[in-house]
């Protein structure tokens, strides 16, 4: 049981938020007329996702909304990129806390 446990934890979840973040990139990205920027910042309903997405996978994901983002949504990337080193530190920490404990 406690196998099954550890391989959704450290397959599946980082697997799914990636998938998840190029999901929701695209849908953002969708909505900006082609050939112009929007300087908006992430909105309250895209927020939750981009730090749960970043949370479970930081790196990539963090990467994914960057450079998805940086040429037609500049505010909403360095936004989702301090998001991704935020969560990413908090995974160290938390690590740390845990193999302490």
């Amino acid at each position: 049981m406690i196998k099954y446990i550890i391989f959704i934890i450290s397959i599946v979840l980082p697997l799914v938020s990636f998938i998840g973040s190029f999901v929701l990139m695209n849908q953002v990205k969708a909505k900006v007329p082609k050939g112009q920027q929007d300087q908006s910042p992430l909105s309250p309903q895209e927020k939750p996702w981009v730090i749960i997405t970043s949370f479970f996978c930081p790196l990539l994901c963090q990467a994914v909304y960057y450079y998805g983002w940086k040429k037609k949504l500049p505010a909403k990337a360095k936004s989702a990129n301090n998001w991704g080193w935020l969560c990413f530190l908090l995974g160290i920490i938390s690590g740390f806390t845990i193999g302490i404990f």
